[in-house]
């Protein structure tokens, strides 16, 4: 790797020595000549040459080829300016300067995840849902799962991610959903779960999510969608800043739910500091959270260490760097004692807890080759070790079951972007992952595995209006003692302008996901008598996933998304209970042969007041349905008869829509999100009345407003903002997974500065 590595840098930097170019260089300005814009992208048209505004709203382009093009200029929160007719002649530079004007909402952003490349959000043939940095600060989320739920199509259960009906709650084993870190996959090695917690929000750009089947491009576990956290880019000038938050809970709804006389609380600091000396970046953050939590043993304590560095080279290449450590210790409340008891867990487990410690190296190398040729070379090692502590009252004398896991997972990738004919843009690559488990004990056993993986897709803007997408992905995946078959998964898509405003688009895409180490091989005590067992003859899932879809822009005030959407499922790898000969119950995660999902969604976005006030709404109908019955070979099945056809928690109806608003230097939101009670928990929890969590059937709709008030002193001279949250204002008791109650009421302020 190091070899081809540095054979390509070499042969990147003769060509560039030696071919003919001229550079564009210029200033973007916002309202006034002296409100220099931060940040811009600007993309050279038919291209893959671009750049970004410094500190004095400066930008540079390199090594462009003589001859006209067109540039874009884009920026949320502003116009996006096209300039056309930019001659750039041999070793001269060309000088434009342009000045953005203020929009409400950004409906033409540059994105990155639907197709591995830049591009403009209206281009892109499949729904994508983008969510800021700014709007995720807001909220004051203490991880990436919490700002999740305000995307229009997500819900979260347990901690796992649901887009669109694909998932429900797999108790920690396994995703159909996949991460993306900078673009490239960032999944645990042994339950194939999201660890949220890994990635510190302050250091988050944006959250990119495309919503359908992606394994076209991106493989294994993108069968239900895609979830990319982009980092922040260094900045040219050096940055400092501080966040703190402290919070308190509100006492619970009914006085037998009071479990301790503590008043409980949360709070965490985040320090942070960049600096940029010639062309070098490094920007360096540090953050500890602590929770004493609402419930019994559900306390934790986080800590985190987050770096990045960047290199600019010659000729417009660049080498980034990251690295990212978590330490969190933290109790676990599996369930409540009872509906009386609901804060506090079963006796057995109070005590019970884990341990956890994991990091990640990645790297990316970006070059341009020439105007039409883009080459990237990505990498990640992903460390990943806990270990749970369990204790048992019986038999005497109490005694500790501790069960850990260390895994690690390399990934890499070499991917190139070539336009060809100004109407071809064809991404193409190869990837490959290795992967080893340990687990001592019995919970997983030693495993390793590897996948490879060829991928390539053409754009083709057939007209100016009309642009086809089609490409394909061949996978190999070897896991443990499963042997995975070749998987092949297509993609096509049309989009079209009907005008300047308003966009047709459809889909179809394949998707595929091998089990996890986790979902094969658990074995696990749950207690009450209950066991996991392993399944070796775990198959793969496919899916086939459609959708039809509009978006247009309402007289620039915003936009509206509309899409019909349905994913056909086979092989579905869901956790399935039964008894076993001798009447104990086991748990086992097995194949459901057919299922579907289908609806539709909507969202709203809408500013008034040149931004000063928002309107965001999104709603999203999705009925999941096991089509085939549930069948055990060789063993007897717990459910005789399912209550219905409709797959474990999956909500019907989920809804978020909020307000902001800005006044001068006061900043006020309001939040409010709705999710209908699922119709489906697992069958264990309804069949058995001897199971050892009482009331495990108890569901209800979720119906949760947030209120937001905070100012902002920057405009005064004084690099200072204070929030002040209240969440779940009416305190409203929910459970997002069985026997787990949410946060009640709780108060939190918030304190930043920017040096």
């Amino acid at each position: 790797m190091k070899t081809t590595l540095g054979f390509l840098i070499g042969l990147s930097l003769t060509a560039s020595a030696l071919a003919a170019s001229g550079s564009i260089v210029g200033t973007v300005v916002g309202k006034d000549e002296n409100d220099h814009l931060i940040g811009v992208n600007v993309l050279v048209q038919g291209s893959v040459r671009g750049a970004s505004t410094n500190a004095e709203g400066k930008y540079r382009i390199a090594d462009v080829a003589p001859g006209t093009y067109t540039l874009i200029f884009s920026l949320i929160g502003y116009q996006r300016e096209i300039v056309a007719g930019v001659v750039v002649q041999d070793g001269q530079e060309t000088v434009v300067n342009v000045s953005l004007r203020v929009r409400p909402v950004q409906t033409d952003q540059v994105v990155v995840t639907a197709n591995k490349r830049e591009q403009s959000l209206q281009d892109v043939p499949v729904s994508i849902s983008v969510m800021d940095a700014a709007e995720m600060q807001s909220r004051n989320p203490q991880t990436i799962e919490d700002v999740m739920r305000y995307i229009p199509g997500v819900n979260i259960t347990g901690g796992q991610v649901n887009i669109r009906g694909s998932s429900g709650y797999t108790k920690g084993a396994g995703s159909r959903i996949v991460m993306l870190l900078d673009g490239i996959p960032f999944i645990a090695g042994d339950t194939g779960e999201l660890i949220f917690e890994q990635i510190p929000i302050g250091q988050i750009d944006r959250i990119e999510v495309v919503k359908g089947a992606s394994s076209a491009l991106y493989g294994s576990s993108a069968l239900g969608g895609v979830i990319n956290i982009i980092t922040k880019t260094i900045p040219e000038n050096p940055e400092t800043f501080v966040r703190t938050y402290a919070g308190l809970y509100n006492k619970p709804s009914y006085d037998r739910w009071k479990w301790t006389d503590r008043r409980l609380g949360f709070a965490g600091v985040s320090l942070g500091q960049t600096v940029k000396v010639g062309d070098f970046g490094l920007a360096l953050s540090l953050s500890r959270q602590v929770n004493d939590s609402y419930r019994a043993n559900d306390y934790s304590r986080r800590y985190n260490v987050y770096v990045k560095a960047r290199q600019d080279l010659p000729s417009e290449n660049s080498l980034t760097l990251n690295f990212g450590f978590l330490s969190q210790y933290r109790g676990q409340h599996n369930w409540w004692r009872n509906i009386d008891s609901a804060l506090l867990t079963p006796y057995v487990q109070r005590d019970d807890d884990v341990n956890s410690s994991r990091y990640f190296v990645s790297s990316l190398y970006s070059d341009a080759l020439s105007d039409n040729l883009l080459l990237s070379v990505k990498g990640l090692w992903y460390h990943n070790d806990w270990k749970s502590t369990t204790w048992h009252d019986t038999p005497q004398p109490r005694w500790i079951d501790i069960q850990q896991s260390i895994s690690n997972d390399y990934r890499a990738e070499i991917g190139t972007t070539a336009i060809l004919g100004g109407n071809h843009t064809i991404t193409s690559g190869v990837s490959g992952q290795l992967f080893n488990v340990d687990s001592p004990g019995s919970l997983f056993g030693k495993h390793s595995g590897w996948s490879a993986a060829f991928f390539s897709q053409d754009e083709w803007s057939i007209t100016d209006r009309f642009l086809l997408t089609f490409g394909a992905r061949l996978d190999i995946q070897e896991i443990g003692l499963i042997d995975a078959k070749p998987q092949v998964n297509p993609k096509v898509a049309l989009s079209y302008k009907l005008d300047e405003g308003t966009t047709l688009r459809a889909s179809f895409g394949r998707g595929f996901r091998v089990p996890s180490i986790g979902e094969v091989f658990i074995a696990l005590d749950l207690g009450g008598g209950i066991n996991t067992l392993p399944n070796p003859d775990l198959k793969a899932e496919r899916s086939s996933s459609y959708e039809l879809g509009i978006v247009h822009e309402l007289s620039g005030l915003g936009k509206v998304d509309f899409a019909l959407f349905r994913t056909d499922y086979s092989n579905l790898i869901e956790p399935t209970p039964f008894q076993d000969a001798g009447g104990s119950y086991k748990v086992q995660w097995q194949n459901t042969p057919k299922a579907r999902v289908q609806g539709f969604e909507t969202a709203w976005r809408i500013g008034f007041f040149e931004g000063d006030l928002l309107w965001n709404l999104g709603y999203t109908y999705a009925y999941a349905e096991d089509l085939t019955p549930r069948r055990f070979v060789g063993l007897d099945s717990l459910v005789n008869a399912r209550p219905n056809n409709v797959l474990p928690y999956r909500p019907k109806h989920v809804l978020t829509t909020g307000v902001q608003g800005r006044f001068g230097i006061l900043r006020a939101n309001v939040d409010f999100r709705y999710m209908s009670k699922v119709d489906r928990v697992f069958d264990l929890f309804v069949n058995t009345k001897d199971f050892f969590i009482p009331n495990a059937d108890a569901r209800e709709k979720i119906l949760v407003t947030d209120f937001r008030l905070g100012a902002d002193f920057s405009s005064l001279g004084v690099p200072l903002s204070a929030t002040v949250h209240v969440n779940n204002a009416f305190q409203y008791n929910y459970l997002e997974l069985t026997a787990n109650m949410s946060p009640p009421r709780n108060f939190v302020l918030v304190i930043e500065a920017r040096l």
